[in-house]
């Protein structure tokens, strides 16, 4: 392990442990890996707390935000019994990615992909201004116990650019058209409040899931370690209007004596295929 960590990396194996019953899928934007973060906001010191958090929701699906190579690497040394795959949005010295995990004793990989929010969504590139190269990852998951399928797409829409937002969020829905009609969740940091235009369009063909289900949470996804932490909603689970049951959402606040995992708290849905 990298000298730099805090501490080993703790280890979960989701094959003795998920439920059968529901599918857990949790959303993360983990903070990238930066010269900035000092001490416990430092990704070698909280990356343990992190990694402890996510194993405690039990998720048969995770999707990360603003995953770098070194979380990656982490990652998958801790999170046993899962399948992943990772795209970097760009080719620069430390690339983000959204990449996807998933339970191998409840799900098989029936397809995989990555594409830009751009004008050329099949090579790396941007559009509208965008800050950064922008992607959506996106997976095929076939339920063993049934065959039924699930279209899974992780995004991190831009953080300054309101109309790459907006055109992003509309290039993901229309890749959602070439699903034909399966089940789908679109889960990420959105970087844009309920009140936006980017909101506006995903509702007009999805559900927030939050307003699926009476067991649900309202709660702010973003404090700055803390620093907000009656922050803003910018991170979501976007669902299909049919084909989904949504049994619970919840904003996951957990902290470990004053450490924050991320500046972002998680967020995690329960839900079943009908």
């Amino acid at each position: 392990m990298d000298k730099r960590y805090f501490c080993e990396a703790p280890v979960f194996d989701i094959s003795e442990n998920y439920d059968k019953n529901l599918i857990t899928v949790v959303s993360t934007n983990l903070r990238c890996v930066n010269d900035g973060d000092k001490g416990k906001t430092n990704w070698f010191y909280r990356a343990p707390f992190l990694v402890k958090t996510i194993i405690a929701q039990k998720p048969d699906i995770i999707g990360c935000q603003e995953c770098m190579a070194t979380h990656y690497e982490y990652l998958t040394a801790s999170l046993k019994g899962y399948g992943s795959f990772i795209d970097f949005r760009d080719d620069g010295d430390s690339p983000e990615s959204c990449p996807i995990f998933y339970n191998t004793a409840k799900f098989e990989l029936v397809k995989k992909g990555t594409f830009w929010l751009s004008k050329t969504p099949d090579r790396i590139s941007k559009d509208w201004d965008s800050a950064c190269y922008r992607i959506c990852s996106f997976a095929i998951l076939k339920q063993k116990k049934d065959g039924r399928e699930l279209a899974v797409f992780n995004t991190h829409l831009d953080h300054v650019s309101q109309q790459a937002r907006i055109n992003g969020i509309k290039l993901i829905l229309s890749k959602l058209e070439e699903c034909g009609g399966m089940p789908c969740v679109i889960m990420g940091d959105f970087n844009c409040y309920e009140s936006s235009e980017t909101y506006e369009a995903a509702a007009e063909l999805f559900d927030d899931a939050k307003y699926r289900t009476d067991d649900t949470d309202s709660g702010a996804t973003y404090q700055d370690f803390g620093k907000e932490p009656d922050g803003e909603n910018i991170d979501y689970f976007f669902i299909s209007k049919t084909g989904i049951a949504v049994s619970q959402y919840k904003v996951i606040r957990t902290t470990y004596d004053g450490v924050y995992p991320s500046d972002h708290f998680p967020i995690r849905l329960k839900m079943n295929l009908i």
